[in-house]
């Protein structure tokens, strides 16, 4: 396991499971939202959820080519969210307390997103460079993994 070589990309997934999963809870004890309403909003925080294990799965599994795509999508699709998101709710007619809590959690996940994304693609370069994956594995799916010289 090299998940520890990706601290970013970890706490990514340990921010984004944090928040989407407290989400949902929260979603379907707001008794104010239709059934229609709880499963979109449900629907938007198990997408998070997925790619957040998804990232967590390639990582434990086989770091490189898998890990890079799965931590850009998640990145991604963070990034684009919390800016929809957060502007949706700054504009619209929400006490000053649930404004900033929610441009706290989207100023960290965009953080946590951009750093996580130069990780992957810092380790990309690296691979491209021909050097051995951080993880010391193949960067290219099907490919024979190589063991690192202390046998980690």
């Amino acid at each position: 396991m090299h998940v520890r070589r990706y601290p970013f990309a970890l706490a990514l997934v340990a921010w984004t499971t944090f928040v989407w999963t407290t989400r949902i809870a929260n979603i379907w004890r707001d008794g104010a939202l239709d059934a229609g309403e709880k499963l979109g909003r449900t629907g938007l925080a198990l997408s998070f959820t997925l790619l957040a294990m998804a990232v967590l799965v390639t990582l434990w599994r086989r770091p490189g080519w898998a890990s890079q795509v799965a931590v850009g999508a998640l990145a991604g699709w963070s990034v684009a969210v919390w800016v929809v998101r957060d502007a949706r709710i700054l504009v619209a007619d929400h006490e000053v307390g649930f404004k900033v809590v929610h441009t706290v959690l989207a100023v960290v996940s965009i953080v946590l997103a951009v750093l996580a994304w130069r990780e992957a693609r810092r380790d990309a370069r690296r691979q491209a460079a021909g050097a051995p994956p951080v993880a010391g594995r193949s960067a290219q799916p099907g490919a024979l993994a190589a063991e690192s010289p202390r046998g980690v």
